[in-house]
């Protein structure tokens, strides 16, 4: 998979994972300053700079105009998209103001059924979108929570084994909150679904 590392303007503990040269790595306005901060080195810088300064080195940078119909993080998931990665990797991308939040997990969705997957990280959460399987394999750090909710009116067809609350073939409504707070029991664990978007939520129990 090719992957796009996106740091955004929001909360940004400083972790991110192993940049490899491939990579591609976008600042997000004030992911900027984040990213300098962590000795990051963006190859696209992107946004309207009202909540950061404009960087100084134009040859990286994408001057956006503050009046616009999305936000500067989904301006960098486009430009991931239109370079045919596969794979974004977002940090920064949870707190400071929730409707940026809840606009990460939405586009998230939107590329999601693009065929793209988009994984929005912090040092101790992970949120994600699956619309068949997936396996976890367990590490003996992990404790967290396991939190699922639908993004389709019905998922259907959802499975979950290896957690301490399994399901079998179980539909969960959009308006269902059945699925949060599930726990990891020290081994590996699979959710599956057969038909919808499934959201989930990983949350370290010790923070």
């Amino acid at each position: 998979m090719k992957r796009c590392f996106i740091i955004a303007g929001g909360d940004f503990d400083g972790f991110y994972d192993q940049i490899r040269d491939d990579d591609l790595v976008i600042a997000a306005d004030r992911g900027f300053d984040h990213a300098k901060k962590s000795g990051i080195n963006p190859d696209i810088i992107i946004g309207d700079f009202d909540s950061s300064d404009k960087p100084i080195d134009n040859n990286k940078v994408i001057k956006l105009n503050p009046i616009k119909d999305y936000t500067d993080t989904k301006a960098a998931m486009m430009i991931a998209k239109d370079k045919d990665y596969d794979k974004i990797i977002i940090y920064g991308g949870l707190g400071g103001r929730d409707s940026h939040t809840f606009a990460n997990i939405r586009s998230s969705l939107e590329y999601k059924k693009l065929g793209i997957d988009v994984i929005i990280k912090s040092k101790y959460k992970k949120i994600f979108i699956i619309n068949d399987s997936f396996t976890y394999k367990f590490k003996n750090e992990d404790d967290f929570y396991v939190s699922i909710f639908a993004l389709s009116e019905a998922v259907k067809g959802i499975s979950i084994s290896g957690l301490f609350y399994e399901l079998n073939d179980y539909d969960l409504t959009l308006d269902s909150s059945l699925g949060v707070s599930n726990e990891t029991c020290k081994k590996d664990f699979s959710i599956n679904v057969n038909d919808g978007y499934l959201l989930i939520i990983f949350e370290n129990k010790n923070v």
